[in-house]
Protein backbone atom coordinates (compact mmCIF):
# COMPACT_ATOMS: atom_id res chain seq x y z
CA UNK A 1 0.00 0.00 0.00
CA UNK A 2 1.21 3.52 -0.82
CA UNK A 3 2.41 5.74 2.02
CA UNK A 4 -0.47 7.64 3.63
CA UNK A 5 -0.27 11.30 4.64
CA UNK A 6 -2.33 13.77 6.62
CA UNK A 7 -3.84 16.72 4.72
CA UNK A 8 -5.40 19.74 6.43
CA UNK A 9 -8.79 20.84 5.09
CA UNK A 10 -10.19 23.43 7.51
CA UNK A 11 -10.06 24.18 11.23
CA UNK A 12 -9.70 20.89 13.09
CA UNK A 13 -10.65 18.76 10.07
CA UNK A 14 -8.15 16.71 8.08
CA UNK A 15 -8.27 14.00 5.44
CA UNK A 16 -6.03 11.02 4.77
CA UNK A 17 -6.17 10.51 0.99
CA UNK A 18 -6.25 6.82 0.11
CA UNK A 19 -8.23 4.46 -2.15
CA UNK A 20 -11.15 5.25 0.22
CA UNK A 21 -10.35 8.65 1.72
CA UNK A 22 -10.53 8.86 5.50
CA UNK A 23 -11.24 11.86 7.71
CA UNK A 24 -9.87 13.07 11.04
CA UNK A 25 -11.48 15.57 13.39
CA UNK A 26 -9.43 16.68 16.40
CA UNK A 27 -10.35 18.39 19.66
CA UNK A 28 -8.03 18.69 22.69
CA UNK A 29 -5.55 16.26 21.12
CA UNK A 30 -8.29 13.60 20.83
CA UNK A 31 -8.97 12.33 17.32
CA UNK A 32 -12.16 11.03 15.78
CA UNK A 33 -11.43 9.00 12.66
CA UNK A 34 -13.98 8.86 9.85
CA UNK A 35 -13.56 5.36 8.37
CA UNK A 36 -10.32 3.42 8.78
CA UNK A 37 -9.01 2.37 5.36
CA UNK A 38 -8.98 -0.92 3.55
CA UNK A 39 -6.84 -3.19 5.74
CA UNK A 40 -4.53 -3.59 8.73
CA UNK A 41 -1.66 -1.85 6.95
CA UNK A 42 -3.87 1.22 6.49
CA UNK A 43 -4.76 1.09 10.18
CA UNK A 44 -1.10 0.83 11.15
CA UNK A 45 -0.21 3.86 9.01
CA UNK A 46 -3.13 5.87 10.38
CA UNK A 47 -2.01 5.18 13.94
CA UNK A 48 1.51 6.39 13.12
CA UNK A 49 0.14 9.58 11.57
CA UNK A 50 -2.01 10.34 14.61
CA UNK A 51 0.78 9.50 17.05
CA UNK A 52 3.20 11.78 15.20
CA UNK A 53 0.82 14.67 15.91
CA UNK A 54 0.42 13.70 19.55
CA UNK A 55 -3.23 12.80 18.98
CA UNK A 56 -5.01 9.99 20.80
CA UNK A 57 -7.53 7.98 18.79
CA UNK A 58 -10.78 8.10 20.71
CA UNK A 59 -13.43 7.00 18.21
CA UNK A 60 -13.90 5.65 14.68
CA UNK A 61 -17.15 6.71 13.01
CA UNK A 62 -17.95 4.37 10.12
CA UNK A 63 -19.82 5.77 7.15
CA UNK A 64 -20.68 2.20 6.16
CA UNK A 65 -19.39 -1.34 6.46
CA UNK A 66 -17.73 -2.08 3.11
CA UNK A 67 -14.32 -3.61 3.70
CA UNK A 68 -12.37 -0.76 2.09
CA UNK A 69 -13.85 1.61 4.69
CA UNK A 70 -13.52 -0.48 7.87
CA UNK A 71 -10.47 -2.61 7.10
CA UNK A 72 -8.39 -0.85 9.75
CA UNK A 73 -11.03 -1.08 12.50
CA UNK A 74 -9.89 -4.32 14.12
CA UNK A 75 -6.22 -3.31 14.27
CA UNK A 76 -6.93 0.17 15.61
CA UNK A 77 -9.42 -1.02 18.20
CA UNK A 78 -7.02 -3.68 19.42
CA UNK A 79 -4.10 -1.25 19.66
CA UNK A 80 -5.89 1.74 21.18
CA UNK A 81 -9.13 0.46 22.72
CA UNK A 82 -11.00 3.10 20.71
CA UNK A 83 -14.76 3.12 20.41
CA UNK A 84 -16.47 2.45 17.10
CA UNK A 85 -19.75 4.07 16.01
CA UNK A 86 -22.04 3.09 13.15
CA UNK A 87 -25.72 2.98 12.25
CA UNK A 88 -27.64 -0.11 13.38
CA UNK A 89 -27.78 -1.67 9.92
CA UNK A 90 -24.10 -1.13 9.23
CA UNK A 91 -23.10 -2.24 12.75
CA UNK A 92 -24.44 -5.72 12.06
CA UNK A 93 -22.10 -6.07 9.06
CA UNK A 94 -19.11 -4.59 10.91
CA UNK A 95 -19.45 -7.14 13.71
CA UNK A 96 -20.37 -10.04 11.42
CA UNK A 97 -18.50 -9.43 8.12
CA UNK A 98 -19.67 -12.71 6.58
CA UNK A 99 -22.99 -10.97 6.03
CA UNK A 100 -21.59 -8.84 3.19
CA UNK A 101 -20.63 -11.62 0.75
CA UNK A 102 -23.77 -13.48 1.87
CA UNK A 103 -25.92 -10.49 0.92
CA UNK A 104 -24.14 -10.04 -2.39
CA UNK A 105 -24.38 -13.70 -3.34
CA UNK A 106 -27.83 -14.40 -1.93
CA UNK A 107 -26.73 -17.49 -0.01
CA UNK A 108 -23.76 -18.85 1.89
CA UNK A 109 -20.73 -17.47 0.04
CA UNK A 110 -18.10 -19.73 -1.49
CA UNK A 111 -14.45 -19.28 -0.54
CA UNK A 112 -13.74 -17.27 -3.67
CA UNK A 113 -15.79 -14.35 -2.31
CA UNK A 114 -14.88 -14.73 1.36
CA UNK A 115 -11.89 -12.49 0.71
CA UNK A 116 -10.27 -9.31 2.04
CA UNK A 117 -11.96 -7.27 -0.67
CA UNK A 118 -15.47 -8.23 0.50
CA UNK A 119 -14.84 -9.07 4.17
CA UNK A 120 -13.00 -6.98 6.74
CA UNK A 121 -11.90 -8.45 10.05
CA UNK A 122 -14.68 -8.12 12.64
CA UNK A 123 -14.62 -5.28 15.14
CA UNK A 124 -16.90 -4.29 18.02
CA UNK A 125 -19.37 -1.45 17.48
CA UNK A 126 -19.57 0.24 20.88
CA UNK A 127 -21.99 2.99 19.87
CA UNK A 128 -25.00 2.60 17.58
CA UNK A 129 -25.92 6.00 16.15
CA UNK A 130 -28.88 7.42 14.25
CA UNK A 131 -28.52 8.05 10.50
CA UNK A 132 -29.41 11.72 11.03
CA UNK A 133 -28.32 14.22 13.65
CA UNK A 134 -25.58 14.65 16.27
CA UNK A 135 -23.01 11.86 16.64
CA UNK A 136 -22.49 11.31 20.36
CA UNK A 137 -20.64 14.28 21.95
CA UNK A 138 -18.20 14.77 19.08
CA UNK A 139 -19.68 17.84 17.40
CA UNK A 140 -20.05 15.77 14.23
CA UNK A 141 -23.42 15.32 12.52
CA UNK A 142 -24.70 12.34 10.55
CA UNK A 143 -26.54 12.64 7.25
CA UNK A 144 -28.41 9.66 5.81
CA UNK A 145 -27.13 8.69 2.36
CA UNK A 146 -29.22 5.69 1.28
CA UNK A 147 -28.46 3.83 -1.91
CA UNK A 148 -24.94 2.46 -1.99
CA UNK A 149 -25.29 0.23 1.06
CA UNK A 150 -27.77 -0.73 3.76
CA UNK A 151 -27.36 2.18 6.19
CA UNK A 152 -24.68 4.49 4.84
CA UNK A 153 -24.22 7.99 6.24
CA UNK A 154 -22.31 11.13 5.43
CA UNK A 155 -20.61 13.08 8.23
CA UNK A 156 -20.39 16.84 8.65
CA UNK A 157 -17.70 18.31 10.94
CA UNK A 158 -18.05 21.61 12.85
CA UNK A 159 -15.73 23.10 10.21
CA UNK A 160 -18.52 22.55 7.64
CA UNK A 161 -16.61 19.79 5.89
CA UNK A 162 -19.01 17.13 4.63
CA UNK A 163 -17.75 13.58 4.12
CA UNK A 164 -19.92 11.85 1.49
CA UNK A 165 -18.77 8.21 1.71
CA UNK A 166 -19.64 6.29 -1.49
CA UNK A 167 -22.57 8.43 -2.61
CA UNK A 168 -20.51 9.80 -5.52
CA UNK A 169 -17.71 8.36 -7.65
CA UNK A 170 -15.15 10.15 -9.78
CA UNK A 171 -15.45 10.14 -13.60
CA UNK A 172 -12.24 8.05 -13.70
CA UNK A 173 -13.75 5.33 -11.52
CA UNK A 174 -17.03 5.39 -13.45
CA UNK A 175 -15.11 4.97 -16.72
CA UNK A 176 -13.25 1.99 -15.24
CA UNK A 177 -16.27 0.47 -13.46
CA UNK A 178 -19.36 1.56 -15.44
CA UNK A 179 -21.60 -0.62 -13.22
CA UNK A 180 -20.71 0.60 -9.73
CA UNK A 181 -22.34 -1.14 -6.78
CA UNK A 182 -25.83 -0.06 -5.70
CA UNK A 183 -28.02 -1.69 -3.07
CA UNK A 184 -31.09 0.58 -3.31
CA UNK A 185 -31.58 2.40 -6.62
CA UNK A 186 -34.52 4.55 -5.50
CA UNK A 187 -32.63 5.50 -2.34
CA UNK A 188 -29.55 6.41 -4.35
CA UNK A 189 -31.53 8.67 -6.68
CA UNK A 190 -33.03 10.38 -3.63
CA UNK A 191 -29.52 10.87 -2.25
CA UNK A 192 -28.30 12.44 -5.50
CA UNK A 193 -31.27 14.83 -5.44
CA UNK A 194 -30.57 15.74 -1.81
CA UNK A 195 -26.87 16.34 -2.48
CA UNK A 196 -27.87 18.82 -5.16
CA UNK A 197 -29.42 20.98 -2.45
CA UNK A 198 -26.77 20.56 0.26
CA UNK A 199 -24.20 23.23 1.04
CA UNK A 200 -20.80 22.88 2.71
CA UNK A 201 -17.46 24.64 2.66
CA UNK A 202 -15.76 21.45 1.46
CA UNK A 203 -17.06 18.12 0.18
CA UNK A 204 -15.11 14.88 0.61
CA UNK A 205 -16.36 11.94 -1.46
CA UNK A 206 -14.47 8.77 -0.53
CA UNK A 207 -13.65 7.99 -4.16
CA UNK A 208 -13.32 11.43 -5.76
CA UNK A 209 -11.34 14.61 -5.20
CA UNK A 210 -11.93 17.05 -2.36
CA UNK A 211 -14.00 19.93 -3.72
CA UNK A 212 -16.28 22.88 -3.04
CA UNK A 213 -18.95 22.24 -5.72
CA UNK A 214 -20.76 18.96 -6.37
CA UNK A 215 -22.85 19.83 -9.42
CA UNK A 216 -20.62 18.32 -12.09
CA UNK A 217 -19.94 15.20 -10.05
CA UNK A 218 -23.64 14.69 -9.30
CA UNK A 219 -24.48 15.05 -12.99
CA UNK A 220 -21.87 12.47 -14.02
CA UNK A 221 -23.11 9.98 -11.43
CA UNK A 222 -26.80 10.56 -12.19
CA UNK A 223 -26.25 10.10 -15.92
CA UNK A 224 -24.39 6.83 -15.31
CA UNK A 225 -27.14 5.46 -13.07
CA UNK A 226 -29.87 6.47 -15.50
CA UNK A 227 -27.97 4.89 -18.40
CA UNK A 228 -27.47 1.66 -16.44
CA UNK A 229 -31.14 1.47 -15.45
CA UNK A 230 -32.14 1.99 -19.08
CA UNK A 231 -29.65 -0.66 -20.22
CA UNK A 232 -31.09 -3.24 -17.82
CA UNK A 233 -34.62 -2.39 -18.95
CA UNK A 234 -33.60 -2.75 -22.61
CA UNK A 235 -32.14 -6.18 -21.83
CA UNK A 236 -35.64 -7.27 -20.75
CA UNK A 237 -37.42 -6.13 -23.93
CA UNK A 238 -37.70 -9.64 -25.34
CA UNK A 239 -37.81 -11.31 -21.93
CA UNK A 240 -34.72 -12.79 -20.32
CA UNK A 241 -33.58 -14.80 -17.33
CA UNK A 242 -31.40 -13.07 -14.77
CA UNK A 243 -28.28 -14.69 -16.23
CA UNK A 244 -29.40 -13.53 -19.67
CA UNK A 245 -29.78 -9.95 -18.44
CA UNK A 246 -26.41 -10.08 -16.71
CA UNK A 247 -24.70 -11.41 -19.84
CA UNK A 248 -26.16 -8.63 -21.97
CA UNK A 249 -25.18 -5.95 -19.44
CA UNK A 250 -21.61 -7.24 -19.18
CA UNK A 251 -21.26 -7.46 -22.93
CA UNK A 252 -22.55 -3.92 -23.41
CA UNK A 253 -20.21 -2.52 -20.75
CA UNK A 254 -17.16 -4.65 -21.54
CA UNK A 255 -17.14 -6.25 -18.09
CA UNK A 256 -15.10 -9.42 -17.62
CA UNK A 257 -16.46 -11.37 -14.67
CA UNK A 258 -14.62 -13.14 -11.89
CA UNK A 259 -16.20 -14.35 -8.65
CA UNK A 260 -16.09 -10.97 -6.92
CA UNK A 261 -17.30 -9.04 -9.96
CA UNK A 262 -20.06 -11.60 -10.50
CA UNK A 263 -21.57 -10.91 -7.08
CA UNK A 264 -21.00 -7.14 -7.16
CA UNK A 265 -22.34 -6.56 -10.67
CA UNK A 266 -24.95 -9.29 -10.28
CA UNK A 267 -26.28 -7.84 -7.03
CA UNK A 268 -26.49 -4.39 -8.60
CA UNK A 269 -28.39 -5.75 -11.60
CA UNK A 270 -30.82 -7.48 -9.23
CA UNK A 271 -31.33 -4.21 -7.37
CA UNK A 272 -32.05 -2.42 -10.64
CA UNK A 273 -34.53 -5.14 -11.64
CA UNK A 274 -36.27 -4.67 -8.27
CA UNK A 275 -36.45 -0.94 -8.92
CA UNK A 276 -37.87 -1.48 -12.41
CA UNK A 277 -40.46 -3.98 -11.13
CA UNK A 278 -41.55 -1.64 -8.34
CA UNK A 279 -42.01 1.26 -10.75
CA UNK A 280 -43.90 -0.96 -13.22
CA UNK A 281 -41.38 -0.90 -16.08
CA UNK A 282 -40.55 -4.61 -15.85
CA UNK A 283 -42.62 -7.56 -14.66
CA UNK A 284 -41.70 -11.02 -13.40
CA UNK A 285 -43.12 -14.05 -15.17
CA UNK A 286 -42.82 -17.53 -13.69
CA UNK A 287 -43.17 -20.63 -15.83
CA UNK A 288 -41.91 -24.19 -15.39
CA UNK A 289 -39.49 -23.36 -12.59
CA UNK A 290 -38.09 -20.40 -14.50
CA UNK A 291 -38.27 -16.65 -13.81
CA UNK A 292 -38.24 -14.34 -16.81
CA UNK A 293 -37.90 -10.57 -16.59
CA UNK A 294 -40.05 -8.83 -19.22
CA UNK A 295 -40.20 -5.11 -19.98
CA UNK A 296 -43.79 -3.87 -19.98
Amino acid sequence: MAQLALQHVAGNTYIIPSPATMGVYVTDQRAVLIDSGNDEDAGRQVLKLLSAQGWELELIVCTHSNADHIGGNAFLQKKTGCRIAATAQEAAFIEQPLQEPSLLYGGFPMKAIRNKFLMAKPSKVTDVIAPEGPILETGLEAMALPGHFVGMIGIRTPDNVLFLADSLFSPTIIAKYPIFFLYDVAGHLQTLARLGEVSAAHFVPSHAQLGTDLKELIDVNAQRVQATVQLVKDCCCEGASFEGVLEKVCTACGIVLDASQYVLVGSTVRSILSYLVDEGSVEMRFSGGRLTWVAT
